[in-house]
């Protein structure tokens, strides 16, 4: 009786990863925001923030898609887990493998989220002079 119910699995999963999907999205538009910005700074100041809004952005890119990749591994991981369940007993090992690997790619793509937090906290100290203020 509990492999039937095992596909569902990873749809639970599902909405925390949308969320994850979510709030990234919503950061890396940020970072182009900050770049359409940076066009109208004097050209020192931008060559400076340029390379780390390149390096920023990058991890959020990979962060996106590696988060993707786990919601689409997790779709098709309860649909094969519902059609296996069907046909044949025993199959819940189909639906766990295609969770495992989803997970997977969460962590890398958390992993990628928690690079760009570090360097997003070196721009806010790059902005402090000596005594604490913004420059």
């Amino acid at each position: 009786m509990q492999e039937i119910g095992i596909w569902v699995t990873p749809l639970l999963l599902l909405p925390g990863v949308a969320l994850l999907v979510l709030s990234t999205s919503i950061r890396y538009g940020q970072i182009h925001e900050e770049v359409h910005r940076l066009l109208g700074e004097d050209y020192a100041r931008a060559k400076g923030l340029a390379g780390h809004l390149i390096r920023r952005a990058t991890l959020f890119r990979d962060a996106l898609v590696c988060l993707y990749i786990a919601v689409s591994v997790l779709a098709f991981a309860a649909l094969a887990g519902a059609a296996t369940s069907i046909w044949m007993r025993g199959s819940y090992w189909v639906t766990l493998s295609l969770t495992g690997v989803a997970i997977l790619f969460l962590l890398y793509g958390s992993a990628q989220l928690l690079r760009e937090s570090r360097l997003s906290l070196d721009v806010i100290r790059g902005h402090m002079d000596e005594d604490g203020r913004f420059t």
